[in-house]
C-alpha cells in the first residue's frame, strides 16, 4: 500500500520575531506525529526551497506566508495537493484582508485603514499595526496614547517604508490568547485559551463558551483550519477578538497541539481521498 506523502514548510525566519525556534519546533513536532501515528512519508523544507519543488505531495502543511511561496503552493493545490491552511486563509490574515473579513462583526473593535502620511485627525488611545503582514518585528504593533504619539508612530512606519497601517480602537481588559484546530463550519477538534503573560490581570468574569464561538466565527470568516489569535475581555464581560493568525507557535502546548494538528491533517487527507473515490 502506497504511503501518503506529506510536505511541511517552515515559516520564513523574518516572520518569526523572537519565535524562530518555537515555530520550527511545532512544525517539526507535527511532522513527527504524522510519521509515527499515521504512517505518512513526511519531508520538511525551508520556504526558499519551495520554488525548486518537484513532484506532487498528497498534502502540504505549512507556516510560510510570503506571496511568491504561496503562489507556488497554490499551483500544487491546482494539481491536487491538499493544502493546510488553505492559501486563501493565509492571505486573509494579512492585515488589510483581515479587516475586510472581520470589520462588520460586532466583536471586532473599530478599525480603519490609514496611510502613514495621513493626518491623525486627533485619534488617541489606538493600536497601530502594519497594514500588510502580521507583526514581523516588535515595532510593527504600537500603542498611541495621544494624537502626538500617533504622529510619532506614523512617522516611524514611514521611515520603515510601510505605507499603510491598521488603526484599531484600544479595548481595556484582560488579554487572552486562543488556539484552535478545526474545519471551518464544524466543531473544533481542539480549542484552548489562556491569559497572556506580562499583564496586570483582573480576571474579569466572562462566558468561555461565547469566547470560543466568537473565535471560531472569526476563523470561519478567514477560512482557517489551524489558527490562533488574541481577544480582550472587558470589565463588564464583553469579548472582543482583536487579531487572528494562521498557525501560531503553540509554544506552551506544543505536544498537545501537534497531536491534534496531525490528527486533523490525517482526517482531511482521508476526506479528500474519499471525495476523489466518489467521483
Amino acid at each position: 500500500m502506497t504511503s501518503t506523502t506529506a510536505l511541511g514548510v517552515f515559516r520564513e525566519q523574518e516572520h518569526s520575531p523572537e519565535r524562530e525556534s518555537d515555530d520550527e519546533a511545532i512544525l517539526t513536532a507535527v511532522a513527527r506525529e504524522l510519521a509515527r501515528r499515521h504512517d505518512f512519508d513526511v519531508h520538511t523544507i525551508r520556504p526558499e526551497e519551495v520554488p525548486r519543488l518537484e513532484g506532487k505531495p498528497d498534502v502540504v502543511f505549512y507556516m510560510c506566508e510570503r506571496l511568491p511561496v504561496l503562489e507556488r503552493l497554490e499551483r500544487l493545490q491546482e494539481r491536487g495537493s491538499l493544502l493546510i491552511n488553505p492559501p486563501e486563509g493565509v492571505r486573509a490574515t494579512f492585515r488589510e484582508a483581515m479587516l475586510q473579513r472581520l470589520a462588520d462583526l460586532a466583536f471586532f473593535p473599530e478599525t480603519c485603514l490609514m496611510d502613514t502620511d495621513a493626518a491623525s485627525n486627533g485619534l488617541r488611545r489606538v493600536w497601530v499595526k502594519r497594514g500588510d503582514y502580521h507583526a514581523i518585528e516588535k515595532s510593527d504593533v504600537q500603542f498611541a496614547e495621544t494624537a502626538e504619539d500617533l504622529r510619532r508612530v506614523m512617522a516611524d512606519f514611514q521611515r520603515r517604508r510601510i505605507a499603510r497601517v491598521l488603526v484599531q480602537r484600544h479595548v481595556a481588559g484582560d488579554l487572552i490568547k486562543f488556539y484552535g484546530v478545526r474545519r471551518p463550519g464544524h466543531a473544533s477538534r481542539w480549542y484552548h485559551w489562556f491569559y497572556h503573560r506580562g499583564q496586570r490581570l483582573r480576571r474579569h468574569d466572562f462566558d468561555p463558551g461565547r469566547l470560543q464561538r466568537l473565535c471560531e466565527q472569526a476563523a470561519d470568516r478567514m477560512n482557517l483550519e489551524i489558527f490562533g489569535g488574541d481577544a480582550i475581555v472587558t470589565a463588564d464581560g464583553d469579548i472582543f477578538v482583536i487579531d487572528v493568525n494562521a498557525w501560531p507557535s503553540f509554544a506552551l502546548f506544543r505536544t498537545t497541539a501537534a497531536r491534534h494538528i496531525a490528527d486533523h491533517i490525517a482526517a482531511r487527507v482521508e476526506m479528500q481521498k474519499g471525495s476523489s473515490d466518489a467521483r
